[in-house]
């Protein structure tokens, strides 16, 4: 089976973990005998070594989008801009088909790029999966400067016609679609303009090559009061709690802010603890993936305080890989597998006291320790990515029986 992935950024050159988990998926797919190829924005981030590190998936860095990486904002077009950005996709996609010929286009997000990627996938009567890690199907379309330009001035689309360009929103009529938690499918139902009333919902999993899940059965460790955040620095994560709850801990204890933070974000939580005098507690970093299961596994805690409703939330799975116990808040989608008492502790999200609390219950409490990490693990074993893409690959397989009936591009 060929299997052509798009995805709006793909590793190195990524900035969260749902990239990471469209990578794991598409190498296992690749290592099953499958043919694929990757079509991805030709964005590079800034620090990461151009190139890809080889392997079986071919990765194309053809796309252009609508998304200003060094602002993280919109970019400013003009028309002539939007029509430019839209004809390089188009073509970049129509080139593919042309070379690659898939059987199945497996979608995994369109923020920031065209949406008529999709709808030219199914002109061309291409079938289609898309796997939701996110509800990025309720909101993005509006980030589509070209068809956002359109739906505003609808008398340009017949104009935009005649000059060969796609004008029209894809229907997913035919799509084969997944959720990676309840939280998603339920968002999707209540906000999108489509439906997807047989989608399963499939669990993401956590990636054992880069997270190796230890034996913690009879260890323990000295707890030393160092706390870790993992993942990208934004207002909704709740770092900013995080900190605060530093001033309820001992002297000793620290937090470590491991992720990408912009300087604004940055300059905020420095000021927030140096007005809690809690500066000299409180480091920042930005890891390579390579020592990020170092880096878990000497925390002592790893908080998860995010104060929005979470998609999923990997971090506390990579966490539970590496023996590390989790505090968090369990806001939606990471609330479907983090149990209180079991494989985490759970504190209200924004309390800063509540979110000191648990963390003091885990320093006092050896046994409940040990308890939380035993069930972390446990639940790690049964997430994995090798799990996720085995199920997803028959979600694909499924898909591309449909060639038999919609033709090969």
């Amino acid at each position: 089976m060929r299997i052509l992935a798009i995805v709006p950024l793909y590793p190195p050159h990524h900035i969260g973990g749902y990239e990471v988990v469209c990578k794991g998926v598409m190498d296992r797919l690749a290592e099953r005998g499958h043919e694929v190829m990757v079509l991805t924005a030709a964005h590079e981030m800034a620090g990461v070594p151009s190139g890809d590190s080889g392997g079986a998936v071919r990765v194309e860095r053809k796309l252009d989008g609508w998304w200003d990486w060094e602002k993280n904002g919109s970019r400013e077009t003009t028309p002539l801009d939007r029509a430019r950005v839209e004809r390089h996709n188009e073509r970049a996609l129509r080139a593919v088909l042309r070379e690659f010929r898939p059987d199945v286009a497996s979608i995994w997000s369109l923020v920031y790029l065209s949406w008529s990627l999709a709808t030219l996938l199914e002109r061309r009567s291409v079938p289609v999966v898309v796997t939701m890690g996110d509800d990025w199907i309720c909101f993005a379309a509006e980030l589509d400067a070209w068809m956002r330009t359109l739906a505003r001035r609808p008398w340009l689309s017949p104009v935009a016609r005649m000059l060969g360009f796609e004008t029209e929103l894809p229907t997913f009529r035919h799509a084969r679609v997944s959720f990676a938690s309840r939280m998603i499918a339920d968002r999707v139902e209540q906000s999108a303009r489509w439906r997807f009333d047989d989608a399963p919902v499939i669990p993401m999993g956590i990636e054992t090559r880069d997270f190796p899940i230890v034996d913690v059965s009879g260890t323990s460790k000295d707890w030393q009061w160092r706390l870790l955040y993992m993942g990208r620095v934004v207002p909704q994560k709740g770092v900013h709690t995080a900190v605060r709850a530093l001033a309820h801990l001992p002297p000793e204890a620290t937090l470590d802010v491991d992720g990408y933070c912009s300087a604004g974000d940055r300059r905020e939580l420095t000021a927030l603890a140096e007005e809690l005098r809690v500066t000299d507690r409180l480091r920042f970093s930005f890891s390579p993936r390579s020592v990020l299961a170092a880096r878990y596994r000497q925390a002592d805690a790893v908080v998860f305080p995010s104060e929005w409703p979470e998609p999923f939330g990997l971090v506390p799975l990579e966490a539970m890989a590496c023996g590390a116990p989790v505090v968090a808040t369990g806001t939606g989608g990471s609330g479907e597998f983090l149990a209180d008492g079991n494989n985490c502790l759970l504190f209200q999200a924004g309390d800063a006291g509540a979110l000191a609390d648990a963390v003091k219950r885990l320093a006092s409490d050896d046994e409940l320790r040990q308890l939380v990490v035993t069930g972390g693990t446990r639940t790690a074993h049964a997430m994995t990515l090798d799990v996720y893409a085995e199920r997803l690959e028959k979600v694909h397989l499924s898909a591309a029986e449909q060639s038999s009936t919609f033709g090969r591009p």
